[in-house]
């Protein structure tokens, strides 16, 4: 997979909706492969997964779904958990094809994971947070992913494999959090810009009507200071409107050409 552009991992496959619960318990491959191909024909790179919801069932479900879509596309799955040892079980079963989301960047967790990772040929999201919580300056979640990065060339990851997320946290309980990860994405971007940067967009908007237009928003900002991956639901048609405009305007689509590309295939649609 050639990543020219952001990188659209798609949300969609999360178990917190009671709709995505019922398909995997009810192992529902007719709807759950419906839904993945959706957000690739939107424009998804990657499909994340998230059965947490499930409990004891949580690793048989991810392990069933990851297969499923991995056998009927040509794309990678984002295995989306908690627990450490259901997404080591999910590196070992899909390897090259499989993003780890995600690890929080404590020492002792990077040490253990990033060799595996490594073996496997997997991709990981790095929060720039610990077990203490998410810092609250920049220097500080720098300082985080600087840790991760020595980590990462110990265990033999290399920096296109890695998704460093600075940490969006919901504006509904303070906009420091937000500009503090924003002003992390352009350090980001200008110290180790070989590295991708990520978010989850749909933290942004938490508990704020008309979340849509508050995530839009947030995109807009965030391609401008350095993001090259977003989770997102790619469906939203506005939204990746939206994107490829940001795109433009921050100057990373030379000549608008992907812009275009997008406008005329809407037009055709």
């Amino acid at each position: 997979m050639k990543f020219d552009e952001t990188i659209i991992i798609g949300e969609k496959l999360n178990s917190t909706n009671a709709k995505i619960r019922k398909i995997f318990e009810n192992r529902d491959l007719e709807a759950l492969l419906s839904t993945a191909g959706d957000q690739i024909e939107a424009g998804a790179s990657w499909i994340d997964i998230n059965a947490a919801m499930l409990m004891d069932k949580e690793l048989e479900t991810l392990l069933w779904a990851g297969k499923a879509i991995l056998e009927k596309f040509d794309m990678g799955i984002s295995a989306d958990s908690p627990d450490a040892a259901v997404l080591e079980k999910c590196v070992t079963e899909f390897g090259e094809r499989c993003i780890v989301n995600s690890l929080t960047a404590d020492e002792e967790i990077l040490g253990k994971m990033l060799p595996i990772l490594a073996r496997a040929g997997a991709g990981v999201i790095i929060m720039l947070k610990t077990v203490d919580g998410i810092p609250p300056r920049t220097d500080e979640r720098l300082g985080l992913a600087r840790e991760a990065v020595i980590a990462a060339k110990e265990s033999g990851l290399p920096p296109e494999k890695i998704f460093f997320d600075p940490a969006f946290q919901p504006v509904a309980t303070g906009s420091e959090g937000l500009g503090t990860a924003l002003a992390t994405l352009r350090a980001l971007t200008a110290e180790l810009p070989e590295f991708h940067r990520v978010g989850g967009l749909s933290n942004v908007s938490y508990g704020l009507p008309k979340r849509k237009v508050v995530n839009s928003a947030f995109l807009t900002m965030a391609v401008s200071h350095g993001l090259d991956a977003v989770i997102c639901d790619p469906t939203d048609g506005k939204l990746v409107d939206l994107l490829k405009a940001s795109e433009a305007l921050a100057g990373i689509d030379p000549g608008c050409l992907r812009y275009l590309k997008h406008y005329r295939a809407g037009k055709k649609d």
